[in-house]
């Protein structure tokens, strides 16, 4: 149903393939969480949104003994496999920036390219390469430049880490994330290529939510289930990566509402914000004159 008043919420969960294969977060299990409205569109610039959730995290439970007003948005806000026609991302921060959302935790899932990652492992990473040849929409966002360094917050990352670890027995808290473009997976010959740049895993969602995220000024960090070995690494990899996410689903909503609930911004202490660099008097002048 369309809304034409967007909810204020300083938190927001991007679901993805970690979360799919559940109710999220109906079905997480855990006590203070609440559901404060559902089946939530918006007109924004770049079309409508899918149907968002707002839900609410007990000040019982949260780290900082507030509650926790969450927007959560399924599957990166996509309309089916392919977003490279369309522009979700771009219709999910449009949101998220009048919400005022300040804190963004995402999940979804990837190919192994180390061959130190087998499926079923997490990776936190804290890096990432875009080779997708989408259109920047980021100067709609911001009149300043998006610097990309440490572009995954630490602070929530290290929450994301510390939380993955009570559910896996293998987390990888660091790691670089290739973004390629869906709906397609990578040829062989792209994997080998991705190695040799030190890729950890690749994957279609990363971007561009991490550079929209630091153009609104919020923190984010995103967390990723090994679905499956990427193109060539275990040739004799069969498994279907539905049974993955089948499996990973409850794991990683316990894991996101945790999480979420363990951010007190009064504690977090990166520098994100030293990332938005304003563009000096002169030099806006002449771009405006051109």
């Amino acid at each position: 149903m369309i809304r034409k008043e967007i909810p204020q919420a300083e938190y927001a969960h991007i679901g993805g393939s970690g979360t799919w294969g559940d109710d999220f977060p109906e079905n997480v299990g855990i006590e203070g969480v609440k559901i404060l409205d559902a089946d939530m569109e918006f007109e924004t610039p770049f079309g409508t949104t899918v149907p968002m959730k707002l839900f609410e995290i007990s000040a019982d439970i949260t780290a900082d003994h507030k509650k926790h007003v969450v927007l959560d948005m399924p599957f990166h806000g996509w309309f089916g496999l392919s977003p490279y026609l369309d522009t979700p991302s771009e219709r999910v921060f449009w949101v998220l920036q009048r919400a005022g959302v300040k804190w963004i935790l995402a999940d979804g899932s990837g190919g192994g390219i180390n061959p130190l990652l087998d499926p079923g492992d997490v990776i936190i990473p804290d890096d990432l390469i875009d080779q997708t040849k989408r259109v920047s929409y980021l100067s709609k966002f911001t009149d300043k430049i998006v610097r990309m360094r440490d572009i995954v917050c630490p602070d929530l990352a290290a929450i994301l880490y510390n939380e993955a670890l009570k559910e896996y027995p293998r987390v990888f808290g660091r790691g670089v994330y290739a973004v390629d473009e869906a709906p397609r997976f990578e040829t062989k010959a792209e994997i080998r290529r991705l190695y040799d740049q030190h890729c950890d895993i690749c994957g279609h969602t990363m971007m561009p939510e991490a550079a929209l995220a630091r153009a609104i000024g919020a923190h984010y960090a995103a967390i990723y289930i090994v679905s499956n070995c990427a193109e060539g690494i275990d040739p004799d990899w069969k498994r279907p990566i539905f049974d993955i996410y089948a499996e990973c689903a409850p794991k990683f909503s316990r894991i996101m509402v945790r999480a979420l609930a363990a951010i007190d911004p009064e504690k977090i202490g990166c520098r994100c914000g030293e990332n938005l660099l304003d563009v000096p008097s002169r030099v806006q002048k002449r771009m405006n004159a051109n």
